[in-house]
């Protein structure tokens, strides 16, 4: 993906020629029926450009490139199509490639302040912690490569621990060439090298020399991620929320060097 990398400092028709080299390489680049007003490929590099420029709103993103482009689509028609192509988005955001070793850690995503918990109607949000506290809502947890890459992803419950996701990730650990997982403390007990706790009795392959400035690499993902606004709540359903994360770990990837 280094060949599509953006730059800030383009305007933003050049932004979107730049990811519509990109998404018509996976999909179609005709209209399929005389009424549809936009191909596959131009529908998901618009709301990639959005993530490129850390816009917080996609509802007014969209006014603001339909005064430029009247032949635009109205956003709920757009979003609706997006969803559509959230299977092939998620095979194709994270393919897998060989690697010696990767990050793993998580990230909350929260629906509501937990003093709206109780009144929370969003299917499947569920009450978790994180470092600052309780959260309700989801979590996204990622393998980070050390250039910075998120190489996979899932978004589950918050109420899940990171080892049972953990588990989970592993499934395409073959794929990637089976390397070295850094985790941290919590990550005990599932064969990843992590920083060994006060009554750590033998080696966690954890080097001070090294791992932590790995370590310092996700927690850098993980603000960029939220800087691109993937935690806002402008979302209803959990097929809007893995639309949103998919397209934030897109624009993340395509913009790395």
């Amino acid at each position: 993906m280094a060949r599509y990398r953006l730059h800030h400092s383009l305007g933003r028709r050049a932004v979107v020629r730049q990811l519509f080299r990109w998404t018509k390489r996976h999909f179609s680049d005709h209209q399929r029926c005389r009424h549809q007003k936009l191909s596959d490929a131009m529908l998901l590099a618009l709301p990639l450009a959005r993530l490129i420029f850390k816009h917080p709103y996609p509802s007014i993103w969209w006014s603001l490139l339909r005064e430029g482009r009247p032949g635009l689509p109205s956003y709920t028609q757009a979003h609706v199509r997006g969803t559509r192509l959230l299977t092939h988005l998620e095979a194709i955001a994270t393919p897998a490639r060989p690697c010696a070793e990767v990050v793993i850690d998580s990230m909350p995503l929260p629906i509501c302040r937990p003093k709206r918990g109780k009144r929370c109607a969003f299917p499947g949000a569920t009450w978790g912690f994180e470092t600052q506290g309780q959260v309700v809502g989801y979590k996204l947890h990622a393998w980070v490569s050390s250039t910075g890459n998120i190489l996979h992803d899932l978004v589950r419950p918050a109420n899940f621990h990171d080892a049972t996701i953990g588990h989970e990730l592993n499934r395409r650990w073959p794929e990637f060439g089976g390397p070295k997982i850094i985790g941290d403390k919590g990550s005990c007990g599932l064969g990843f090298v992590f920083a060994p706790k006060k009554n750590t009795r033998y080696d966690t392959g954890w080097r001070e020399d090294r791992h932590p400035k790995l370590r310092k690499r996700i927690e850098t993902v993980f603000s960029q991620l939220v800087e691109a606004q993937i935690r806002s709540v402008q979302t209803k359903t959990l097929v809007s929320l893995r639309l949103r994360v998919v397209l934030a770990v897109l624009a993340h990837n395509l913009a790395q060097p």
